[in-house]
């Protein structure tokens, strides 16, 4: 018989937003959302959807969210107030969602992104990243992270020796790319990211792949990172990638890479022009359909 007083988790619930708007603006859209709360945010073709905490959302959430859209018509001087909606669900229906969804998936060429969920029949040379992502983004599908991926896998065969290298995941997500660095073999893998929920699946899916020893955590923001890296890899959008150019450029040491994903083809220029003002030279892009990543140094 349970004691009066044992505690009974209390399941809590979200809420999905979903933003319409034009294509042109979901990625200037999706990044001050994100900035405003701290949150990953998704863009769809409708738009961008985002989720908070039930309790949060209604407490001051909706009028937060009407207020940077209303910010954002006046800075981009759109006619229409962009709408959105939004939908209530139990956290056990997100998990359930990703189930049916979240399937492995093979990347670059020894790369087997899986659930725990799934069984996996890895050869001889592949390596696993057993991934359950819960509410942050980065299962490996979408075509940023798999840039991602694919030039972590070529850097580190060229170098034949990863073990001498450092690296900073700014905007870890599910820890993906933190996961495969340190699978890799780096020594000094620093994973920031400014969403609390994201922090605390990524720690969930470092020690489900056994690298607990090998990654630190850090809730913040580049701003917060004090230390200089060999690889830094920023998979976010590219405004804020814009934004933190220079504070991206002082956490790199000599002869380091900076890789930037999540940006499309047509921001380019901007993002490129942003980091070559901080002295960095483009070495090399990487495209996958409408999106590119560029490598500087």
């Amino acid at each position: 018989m349970k004691g009066f007083l044992e505690k009974v988790p209390i399941k809590r619930r979200w809420i999905r937003i979903e933003v319409s708007c034009s294509p042109d603006y979901a990625d200037d859209l999706s990044a001050e959302i994100a900035q405003t709360f701290a949150v990953g945010v998704e863009i769809t073709e409708m738009g961008v959807c985002f989720y908070l905490h039930e309790d949060g959302f209604l407490a001051d959430g909706r009028e937060r969210l009407e207020r940077v859209l209303s910010d954002f018509r006046e800075t981009w001087r759109i006619d229409a107030l962009p709408t959105y909606s939004f939908s209530s669900f139990a956290e056990d229906d997100w998990l359930e969602k990703w189930k049916v969804n979240f399937k492995p998936l093979r990347v670059g060429k020894h790369w087997i992104i899986a659930p725990t969920w799934e069984e996996v029949h890895p050869g001889p040379e592949d390596s696993v990243i057993h991934i359950d992502p819960g509410r942050a983004f980065g299962t490996g599908h979408h075509e940023t992270t798999r840039l991602c991926l694919e030039w972590l896998e070529g850097w580190s065969e060229a170098q034949h020796d990863a073990s001498s290298k450092s690296l900073l995941d700014v905007g870890t997500g599910s820890g993906i790319l933190a996961i495969a660095a340190a699978l890799l073999g780096f020594h000094q893998i620093v994973a920031v990211d400014n969403d609390q929920e994201a922090i605390e699946v990524a720690r969930e899916n470092i020690a489900l792949n056994g690298v607990v020893d090998k990654i630190v955590l850090q809730i913040g923001t580049v701003a917060d990172v004090q230390s200089r890296f060999d690889v830094i890899l920023a998979n976010i959008q590219a405004l804020p990638l814009i934004r933190m150019a220079g504070l991206l450029v002082r956490c790199l040491k000599d002869s380091a890479r900076l890789v930037l994903s999540g940006v499309l083809l047509e921001q380019q220029e901007q993002v490129q022009a942003a980091y070559e003002a901080e002295g960095l030279k483009l070495c090399s892009r990487n495209i996958a359909l409408e999106w590119c990543l560029l490598v500087f140094e």
